[in-house]
């Protein structure tokens, strides 16, 4: 204790009142010093509004618990160490465990009074102080310390175990709540809150309860979340008290907090259907793209996610208004083993929200690594043709999907018809210049293919595309290929380039 320290080997019989006055000042002195400069001494600091709007600075190292209160003409010091219990009225201490004490001094407009107990010879040693005269202790010091005690306990923490269990006896939750309204910071209530949660008896009912009014008595994000986090497991075994954390967490208003607790709710195991939804719901009230993004990354680490889970996260993805996020979030779903097809069907509805070219070709790239029914191919050519402003980006997609997808019929012509959408002569003649390279094109496809060079604008570009499906007519030696074949050609202007179209099915 900083007082003993300094006097050690001081004591003088003779000067019985002098010494303990001098070592009272000596206390000021030194707890001012320590509190306010020295970063070795400070261990965890702390600064806390009261009610008042009052700063307060909370330091603990070592077991040693000190608070520093200033306002206008006031000064109010708070220090501790050791087990202390109070009396049932919150007026006076009843005990001390070995090596603590309790020292408590206010100054207020020049006035100064202190207090210092601590246990001896199994009994405890109170001094009162007023200016530099130690005062007998009954009856001055004692109806001091019953007045201040009640501000002490509420604004320090000081004692708070033993007077939530006092509360809990009392009047279980209820009580330990309502003392919880009166308590003087979010600090200080979410030690409460904490010792109250500890409680192995609580029913389910009673947790639910505890976390929900908790959540609105503690204003403080990092307090809250705090709370949340190192209880998260005792809530989400019970879908009652799941949905109370859950519930709880929305009233964090920070970003990252609300994040870190919700991470935190995935760490022991798979969420059910119930709790993921829950978990989403509380995604979707966190603004920024970074957090939420991370977050569903981390959902989707999550072993044995099904049909339904999968959905709900796919669908949470929509509320992420960045095209970079939400397409890394869309391609990392891809990767899901054995996704079925109302799975990619989801997919392709969510990548019809991102607006950017860019990114949601680089999603439909990743998707097309997959083998898609037909169906789904249809949905993304329309998609394609519909969304993309870019030629680039489509024909890109397009030409993809016809190297590693195999099209029916149905699916063929639809993508035709996108080819002959895109504005730029040179990226339609690269799409059909891709199919006309495979070898298993239906006679139907074919036919879609040149028909599709009617729509060029450019006479080189459509005596490319011709000469590149010429062989596939010549195989099949059908009419009906060459008939379409020679009408396409006769769009072309250019004798130069009409003539190369002709001689390759010659």
């Amino acid at each position: 204790m900083i007082i003993d320290m300094y006097f050690q080997g001081q004591h003088n019989n003779n000067a019985k009142t002098t010494g303990k006055w001098s070592k009272f000042v000596a206390f000021l002195v030194l707890f001012s010093t320590v509190v306010l400069f020295s970063p070795e001494a400070s261990g965890q600091r702390t600064v806390i509004k009261d009610k008042n709007k009052n700063s307060r600075v909370i330091l603990s190292d070592k077991n040693v618990y000190r608070s520093t209160r200033s306002s206008l003409g006031n000064n109010f010091n708070i220090e501790y160490k050791g087990d202390i219990e109070i009396n049932d009225t919150d007026t006076d201490v009843t005990s001390i465990s070995p090596g603590g004490y309790l020292e408590i001094s206010k100054t207020t407009f020049g006035s100064k009074r202190a207090i210092v107990i601590e246990p001896r010879g199994g009994t405890l040693k109170r001094q009162y102080y007023e200016g530099r005269k130690e005062v007998e202790w009954n009856p001055d010091g004692k109806e001091w310390l019953a007045e201040i005690l009640p501000d002490v306990v509420r604004s320090t923490g000081f004692a708070a175990e033993s007077r939530v269990n006092r509360y809990f006896k009392k009047g279980g939750v209820d009580a330990v709540l309502d003392e919880v309204s009166r308590l003087e910071s979010d600090y200080v209530r979410s030690i409460y809150g904490k010792l109250l949660l500890d409680k192995d008896e609580l029913t389910v009912n009673q947790l639910a309860k505890s976390i929900e009014e908790l959540s609105d008595e503690i204003s403080s994000d990092y307090y809250l979340a705090q709370m949340l986090k190192d209880n998260s497991s005792k809530f989400l075994k019970q879908e009652k008290t799941a949905e109370a954390y859950f519930s709880a967490v929305r009233n964090i208003s920070s970003d990252y907090y609300a994040t870190v607790v919700l991470k935190k709710s995935l760490e022991r195991y798979t969420p059910t259907a119930t709790t993921l939804v829950k978990i989403m719901e509380a995604s979707r009230d966190i603004d920024s793209d970074y957090y939420q993004a991370s977050l569903l990354s981390e959902v989707l680490e999550l072993e044995k996610l099904d049909g339904p889970m999968i959905a709900e996260i796919i669908e949470t993805t929509k509320d992420i208004s960045s095209d970079y996020y939400q397409s890394q979030i869309l391609k990392k779903a891809m990767d899901l083993d054995n996704l079925s097809s109302e799975s990619f069907e989801e997919l392709i509805e969510a990548i019809s929200d991102v607006s950017s070219d860019y990114y949601m070709a680089s999603v439909f790239s990743s998707l097309l690594d997959n083998e898609l029914d037909n169906d789904v191919q249809k949905k993304i050519i329309i998609l394609v043709d519909d969304k993309m402003s870019s030629d680039h980006y489509a024909s890109s997609i397009l030409s993809k999907m016809l190297e590693e997808q195999d099209l029916d019929d149905e699916a063929a012509e639809r993508l035709m018809e996108a080819v002959g959408d895109i504005n730029s002569s040179h990226y339609a003649s690269s799409i059909l210049k891709k199919a006309a390279s495979r070898d298993d094109l239906s006679k139907f496809t074919v036919l879609a293919l040149i028909k599709s060079v009617e729509d060029m604008d450019s006479d080189y570009y459509k005596s490319q595309a011709l000469q590149e499906l010429a062989p596939h007519v010549r195989k099949s030696d059908d009419s009906d290929l060459r008939k379409a074949y020679r009408s396409a050609a006769d769009q072309i202007r250019s004798d130069t380039y009409y003539g190369r179209a002709i001689r390759a099915i010659d």
